[in-house]
């Protein structure tokens, strides 16, 4: 028995160390990356990154790219500082699981128990089937997903006000589902685990994440508290166009308020390598506590534990644990693997960086497993991009041939769907050169005649440069193709045109629905899946309940139960390529994935 046992391990351990890498090849994938990552930084306008890689319990790659500061020529190093947004929640969690460790906190208490300072308003569902354990898993049917920041000279309110639904924009938590019964993230749901945190500690929640959390970690360079020392040392945040926008701060810290640099990021995914045998293991939470953050929670469909996402990788055989994260200039990757010790982390400074790290985290499952993830790695830069450079040097009186030019010599090289126009039209509206935003919008028209949804920010442009009757023409031509547009319907009603008979009932041929059935990569951990009963499409987020669609045209549908709305974008080819979502002002468009 005791042969056969032997026999056994020594079988699994050769297999273990099959899945690991030598050092020749370590150092290919290295070398491949120093070379990959700058030109993409370059690709999608993203002026800094900074990477790590583990591969059985070593760090292989920890180093910075490209810029955090452009104007001043500062480089990205391994103590720039960014903003991790949403893997604060994991950070966070930490901070909840130590105390249920210390028997502080019941994760299957309701969360009530430790609240006395804010209370879930009433509603229909019963408030004590609200635990803790359901908070960190996003299955306690609570409302608001994330959260906005707050500029410079904001004054932030309270976590009891942001709560109430004083924080810009997505109003109060409440019970808006049966908890325990579906997984619906919720940012607000960490609100309240903040607060319960400071409840039950006795102190500030960045408090108690400084001194029991971070510091013991070793992360002394990261801070929930936006003080002179973290701004001094952070890289600048930019949009997707590589301008340098406002430092966003948070009321909800534990849910997207942790600044840290990859030294400290990568200590964090090196600790929640449980199994690990480090020489200094850490001592805040047990190998079994991190353990069970990483099993998948009750009506979570498979795809998160207690603060940590669970991704398993289609195609292959790999499950890994982490995060995402990403507020406005800023975007995050967290994945580890406890199984082998290997792990992936990646931060940005662009509100383009999820490119960055999509394809790069492509190129290291692909190294790790030999196998392709397929459409989520085929991953193209904006044509915007581009034309913006053209504007830069040359002006607007060639537009129309410049992006005719790029359209027939490089096809294949960059993503000229609709809304990549359309997001470059808006960025120079929103930066008042009305006159440039007019010229970008009318190449899209030219390209996309029977597009409603072009028509109608056209007729936004030319109503802003005080063209009210072309403006009146443009918004007409949206509602014609898009008898649906209520918006547009509305801009009319209020220029003095009589809309009687307008607005109309939209029926799109079956073909063109079934043309759309499929799933679609917003991000690594993000996936829509279309279907359709009938003559009906119904959509699905990961780990979420279905929700239908209705069309507003051909392309571009409109959700009920949120105001948010769908676009599937076409190729040349007139093949469905992509899907965009847009809710809460954030456009963010995947890739169909291959059947």
């Amino acid at each position: 028995m005791t042969k056969q046992l032997s026999l056994l391990l020594a079988l699994l351990l050769s297999f273990t160390l099959s899945a690991q890498k030598d050092a020749k090849e370590i150092k290919s994938f290295v070398n491949d990356l120093d070379q990959n990552i700058p030109q993409l930084l370059n690709d999608f306008n993203v002026p800094g990154a900074a990477i790590a890689v583990i591969e059985n319990g070593e760090i292989i790659l920890q180093k910075g790219y490209g810029y955090s500061n452009v104007d001043q020529g500062i480089k990205v190093t391994n103590t720039t500082g960014f903003n991790i947004g949403s893997i604060s929640k994991t950070i966070a969690a930490w901070g909840v699981m130590k105390l249920v460790q210390e028997g502080k906190i019941d994760l299957d208490a309701p969360a009530k128990t430790y609240l006395t300072r804010w209370h879930l308003p009433e509603s229909e569902f019963d408030a004590n089937k609200v635990t803790i354990r359901r908070l960190l898993s996003h299955t306690a049917g609570l409302s608001l997903h994330g959260y906005p920041g707050w500029g410079p000279k904001d004054v932030l309110p309270t976590i009891e006000e942001s709560l109430d639904g004083k924080n810009n924009g997505p109003g109060g938590v409440e019970m808006i589902m049966e908890p325990g019964t579906k997984w619906k993230y919720s940012g607000g749901g960490f609100s309240i685990l903040q607060l319960i945190v400071e409840e039950v500690s006795g102190q500030r929640f960045e408090d108690y994440m400084q001194s029991e959390i971070l510091d013991p970690l070793g992360m002394t360079s990261s801070s929930f508290t936006i003080d002179k020392k973290i701004l001094g040392a952070s890289s600048n945040e930019h949009n997707r166009f590589g301008e340098v926008i406002d430092f966003e701060l948070f009321t909800a810290q534990a849910a997207a308020g942790l600044h840290t640099t990859i030294n400290d990021f990568t200590i964090f995914a090196m600790a929640s390598l449980y199994a690990n045998k480090s020489d200094k293991p850490q001592q805040i939470l047990s190998a079994a506590t991190i353990k069970e953050m990483m099993v998948p929670a009750p009506a979570s469909n498979g795809s998160y534990g207690l603060g940590y996402q669970v991704d398993s990788i289609q195609g292959t055989k790999v499950t890994l644990r982490g995060h995402g994260g990403a507020n406005s200039g800023w975007h995050a990757f967290l994945r580890v693997d406890p199984v082998t010790n290997d792990g992936f982390i990646m931060i940005t400074n662009g509100g383009a960086g999820h490119n960055i790290y999509r394809q790069v985290f492509c190129d290291w499952v692909y190294w790790k497993t030999g196998q392709s993830m397929g459409n989520r790695c085929n991953i193209k830069p904006s044509v915007a991009n581009i034309l913006a450079k053209i504007i830069d040097d040359k002006g607007i009186n060639t537009l129309g041939a410049d992006y005719a030019e790029l359209k027939k010599n490089d096809a294949d090289k960059y993503n000229f769907s609709e809304d990549q126009l359309n997001q470059l039209g808006y960025h120079y509206l929103g930066n008042d050169e009305d006159e440039t935003a007019m010229a970008v919008f009318k190449v899209n028209l030219e390209t996309f005649p029977t597009s409603s949804n072009v028509y109608d920010s056209y007729g936004e442009a030319l109503l802003k440069s005080g063209d009210k009757e072309n403006a009146i023409k443009s918004y007409m031509k949206s509602v014609e193709i898009n008898p649906a547009n209520d918006g547009g319907i509305s801009v009319l009603k209020s220029l003095g045109v009589n809309t009687e008979g307008l607005s109309k009932e939209i029926t799109v041929d079956e073909d063109i629905l079934q043309s759309y059935v499929g799933k679609y990569q917003l991000a690594p951990e993000f996936v829509i899946t279309v279907t359709k009963n009938g003559t009906q499409l119904t959509a699905q987020a990961t780990g979420q309940g279905e929700f239908e669609i209705f069309p507003k045209s051909d392309t571009v549908f409109y959700l009920k139960v949120v105001v948010a709305q769908v676009t599937f974008n076409l190729n040349e080819d007139g093949q469905v390529a992509s899907l965009t979502l847009l809710q809460g002002g954030q456009e963010t468009t995947g890739l169909k994935l291959e059947e």
